[in-house]
Formats: structure tokens, sequence, C-alpha cells
């Protein structure tokens, strides 16, 4: 059978197990976009109460759109988040009569709050977005299963074990103990935090602790403290907001100097809005059988022949905006690529996804993609994503986003035969977030979707507020990718630029994402570009966090000329079945040339992270 090396990025025919990875690149898709939401509990769990309020504070309910105001008495439920302007305080007190005081410019997310004194159970998780936060703790934790009381910040967690004190971060993240033991870990290591102390973490190190003064403790008191009830209640919501309050008193302890502004995209005009068009180059609809004997069994059931694609790209920071496009073409069966089902032994077969490649232009300057995504024969629909590029001159605009549409004609529907002359034709619509490739693509998604259509700036909070960590990723020295031919024979490879190429982000423990940058130089020992259709191997490297990794990849090449090709990919950990993330990117010269691609995806314990 004859392997096209483009259906790499579905399914692998010849490697004797099949993985869907076009539904990778779904569920990727959705993590990316995930990180940005807030989720919807079916119905409010309460944790407590306001008790005591001073100057502006609202609190945003877990799914709603707005923050709005509180008031002495608001509950306050497991899901919210409570937020302080520069003149706002506040108590709250739960159900198990723990205390928390929030100060300026803070917020606090109440994440878990489970309270069952009866069986002798409690489980609460607070976050600590930023600021201070006071909290007076009565009862121990109890040692039933399950039981737990941890306040997070943005790269430690304080486990409590009945205590009093203040948590704070910016920048650095600190505990201070007035009376009982703090637990206080990132991933680096831990510390045992006791009365008299504080606990500190600085960026990328192990916690450590030290004894505060007295004058120390009571600077960071006194930001927390809200005044007794009747003498500073919230004002009215149209009440205007009072004078800026005067500058915070600096820290005891030094804090880091914060990083330089990167440098803004000069090249694009803000708010600019341009339209862009290409045309499909190749692509596949795939029919699957999981029944066939010995396992299961995929191949070609048609060929996407032409197709068109337009729409717009939308700016609406410096970084980068929105898209929308559709996408419209046909696909029939081609001899000697299209495949009978029963030749293989495959009698159930049914139609179950699709991949093409494209390019055209975006504000005159060159366009590349590809889509892949899944098909229901129940109702004729397609869904997945799309993910490419726009060049403007050296620098390349990024995009990714998810699609919908419909075809008209079905090969297979749990059947099999000879489809010769059958055709149809296909619509989709992608949307999504296009961002200026010298950026982690989440540093530009947080600024990017409090400007989207409908956005409320109010009630985002960024990703990389609240993240643990960033590191470098290095690729080693001497690391090469294979290329191949449509019999899947080795005819050259790609030597793959050593050093810095991204960036990792840590959002929780040993999780998070990776958008890092392959580059280097091809070549082929026989044929020329066109020639080649497949790309794997494997690149290992190391982090700024002192941990190695080996990432896997497996894709397919389309030539679109005599001297250019497009590459598509899917990422991850060398020797797992399931990809993390996804590569494209492009193949200049004829003979040899340069290779430019880039890979984002997820990051998990054991793959970059410890």
């Amino acid at each position: 059978m004859k392997n096209t090396g483009l259906r790499s990025l579905g399914m692998s025919y010849r490697s004797g197990y099949f993985v869907n990875r076009y539904s990778l690149l779904i569920a990727f898709l959705i993590l990316v976009t995930g990180y940005w939401l807030l989720a919807t509990p079916a119905e409010a769990q309460l944790a407590g109460k306001i008790t005591k309020v001073e100057g502006r504070v609202d609190i945003l309910r877990a799914g709603a759109a707005v923050a709005v105001p509180v008031k002495m008495g608001d509950a306050v439920n497991v899901g919210d988040i409570l937020r302080t302007k520069s003149d706002g305080k506040a108590e709250i007190t739960f159900i198990d009569n723990t205390a928390m005081t929030v100060g300026p410019r803070s917020r606090l997310g109440i994440d878990e709050y489970l309270y069952k004194p009866d069986e002798q159970q409690r489980s609460a998780s607070l976050k600590i977005y930023r600021g201070r936060t006071g909290f007076q703790i009565p009862k121990p934790v109890y040692s039933a299963e399950g039981s737990k009381f941890e306040m997070k910040t943005k790269t430690a967690v304080a486990g409590v074990r009945g205590t009093e004190g203040i948590i704070h971060t910016d920048g650095v993240e600190r505990v201070y103990v007035k009376e009982g033991v703090i637990e206080f870990k990132n991933p680096l290591g831990s510390v045992i935090v006791s009365k008299g102390e504080v606990g500190e973490v600085f960026a990328g190190r192990a916690p450590v602790e030290r004894p505060y003064s007295e004058r120390e403790y009571q600077q960071q008191e006194k930001q927390v403290t809200p005044a007794p009830p009747g003498r500073a209640e919230a004002p009215p919501v149209d009440t205007p907001p009072p004078p800026a309050a005067p500058p915070k008193p600096p820290e005891i302890a030094l804090q880091p100097t914060p990083p330089p502004d990167l440098p803004k995209i000069k090249d694009m005009t803000l708010n600019k809005a341009f339209t862009a068009s290409a045309s499909i180059l190749d692509g596949e609809i795939q029919w699957f059988d999981p029944s066939v004997t010995g396992g299961a069994a995929n191949d070609t059931a048609a060929v996407i022949q032409s197709g068109s694609i337009k729409g717009n790209f939308n700016q609406t920071i410096l970084e980068g905006g929105y898209y929308n496009l559709t996408m419209d073409g046909s696909y029939a069966w081609v001899a000697g690529r299209s495949i009978d089902p029963s030749i293989v032994g495959a009698y159930n077969a049914t139609d179950d996804w699709f991949y093409f490649f494209y390019s055209g232009s975006a504000d005159g300057k060159p366009f590349y993609g590809a889509s892949v995504g899944d098909i229901a024969v129940s109702n004729k629909s397609w869904s997945g994503g799309n993910i490419g590029w726009i060049e403007d001159g050296s620098k390349k605009y990024w995009y990714i986003g998810g699609l919908s549409g419909s075809y008209t004609n079905i090969f297979y529907n749990n059947n099999y035969g000879d489809r010769t002359g059958q055709s149809g034709t296909f619509s989709t619509k992608a949307d999504g977030l296009f961002w200026d490739g010298s950026r982690p693509f989440w540093e530009v998604f947080d600024k990017i979707i409090p400007t989207l259509p409908g956005a409320n700036p109010d009630v985002f909070v960024p990703i990389t507020e609240t993240a643990i960590r960033t590191f470098d990723i290095n690729f080693n020295a001497n690391q090469s990718l294979t290329l191949k031919d449509a019999n899947s024979t080795g005819i050259g490879s790609v030597s793959v630029t050593s050093g810095l190429a991204g960036k990792g982000i840590e959002l929780s423990p040993g999780s998070g994402l990776f958008d890092v940058n392959v580059k280097g130089n091809w070549s082929v020992s026989s044929g020329n570009i066109t020639n080649v259709r497949e790309i794997n191997g494997t690149i290992n490297g190391s982090t700024s966090i002192n941990t190695s990794f080996a990432m896997s990849v497996e894709g397919g090449v389309k030539s679109i000329n005599s001297d250019t090709a497009i590459v598509g990919a899917f990422v991850g950990e060398s020797g797992a079945t399931d990809k993390a993330g996804v590569m494209v990117g492009k193949m200049t010269g004829s003979t040899s040339g340069t290779f430019d691609a880039k890979a984002i995806g997820e990051i998990k314990s054991g793959f970059m992270l410890p």
C-alpha cells in the first residue's frame, strides 16, 4: 500500500498501531484556549461571607461576565474571586471560622472549600493571584484522608497546620508566620516556616526561611487590616472613586528588578484589519476501520484537489489580534491514492478525518497554513483546527484556531468498495488568534483576550499572573531529523540549529506550555524538495531549570513549487503515543536550503518539567 507521507499528520499505518492524532490537535486547541476561561459550576457552594469591607471591593462570581461590588454579609462561594482596588480591604469569615483579610490591589480566589466537622474533614484550596492576604486559622487540619488547607501563589504553595500570618505575592513570594507552622514549597524544594519566621521564594529558586522583625510584620499587618464594621462600607456603584492612594511603602526585603519591556512591533498599524486569501494545495479525507482482523486500518478515501480560503485578520494590539476564515473546496476518488478498504480486509470503514495544506497572501505578504480535523458521518460535519503563519520580511506572525463545517458526499459509512467517479464539496469556517512569533504565544494571548469583541477586561486573569515560573528551552548540538520520500525511504536530513530555541511556562506543578522555534538547514542526497514527503526523528535538549528532554517529531511535507515546501508534524515526548503539540513551518531551496518552523504544545512532568 502506498504511503504518501502526508498520512503521518493523522494515523500511522506502517507503525503497527493507530493513534488518531487529529484529536490531539483539537485537544491542544481546547487546552490553549481553556487556560483563559473561567469554569461555571452547576450551583454555588457556600464557602463563607464578607464580615468587613473598606473602600472599593468587588467579587467576580464563578462563571459571571461582570464583577459586582460587595457589602457586609454577602456570601462568598467556591469559584469566586474577591478583588480589592487601590483603596480597598476586606475580610472573609469562612464556614469553619477561618478569617482571611485581603489588602489593597489584591485578588483572592476560592478554588475549594469543604468543611465536614462531623467527619473530621476539611479541604481548602485558595489562590492568591496578587497582593497580600492575612489569615487566621483557629482549627487544626484534620487527619482524615483528603483533608488539607493550602494557599497557592504564582510560584509556591503554603500548606497550613493551624496558624496565623500573612501571605504576600509580588515578584517575591512570602509567607509570614505569627503563630503555628507552615510548609512552604515549590517544585524546587520546601521549608518549614515556624513562628517568628518568613518563608521566601525568589524566581527560579527553592524556598528559604529567615526571622522577621516586629516592625516588618507590623508593616505587613497594617496593609491587610480593614476598618471595623460601621466605619467604612463599600461606596455605592455610582460613587466616584477616591483619589489615588499614596505609593506603597518600600518592602523590607529587596524586590527583584522587573524585566524590561520586550520590543514592540513597529511595522504594523494598531487596529489594522487586512484580508487574506489562499489556495488549497493538497489534502485527503481518510477512512478508518477499528474492526480489522489483527487490529485496525486506515487509508485514503478521497483527495482534496482544490479549494479557496478567504477571510480577515484584525489587529487589536501591536503584537497580534484575531482572525476569521472561510475554507471551501472539493474532493474526489483518485486512482493510485484512494484505497478500497476491502483490499486490507476492512469491511466497516467510515469517513473519519481530514487534512489539507494551503498557501496564499495576507496583506500582500506570504500566507501559509494547514488544517486537520474530525469527520462525523451522522450529520456530515467537520471540526478541528488550523495553524499557520504570515511572513513579513524576517518576522513571522503565527496563528492558531478552531474550525467547523460540513461536506456533501460520504464515501464510507460502515461499508467498503471502489468509489471511482465519486466526488463532493466541503465548506468550513475557522477563527482564532494570531501573534508576533518572536514572543511566546501565552504572553501575547494574555494581552489579546481582553481586546476581543465582547470581552470584559475587568474579569480577565492573565495566566502569566498566576504561573509558577517561566524558563528557557535549548536544543543540543548535532541534532537532526530524517527526510523521506513517498516510499518512506530516507533521502535526506535536517540539521537542527543548537542553542536557545524558545520558552516554557509552568502553570501548575508539573504542567504547562512550550513555544519553540525549530530552525536549521536541510539537504537531500537524491531527488529534490518535490520528492520529500515525510519528516521524523527526535530532538534532544535541556532547560534552564536543569531538566533534559527528547522531543519526537512525526509529520508530512508538501511542496508548493520547485524550491518551497510546507511542513506539518506532531511533536511530543519521545516514545509516548500521545503527542503534546504541533509543529508547522517551511523548507526553502531545491536540493538543500533552510528549515524554519515553530512547535507549540503542552509540557508535563517528565517532559521538560521535573
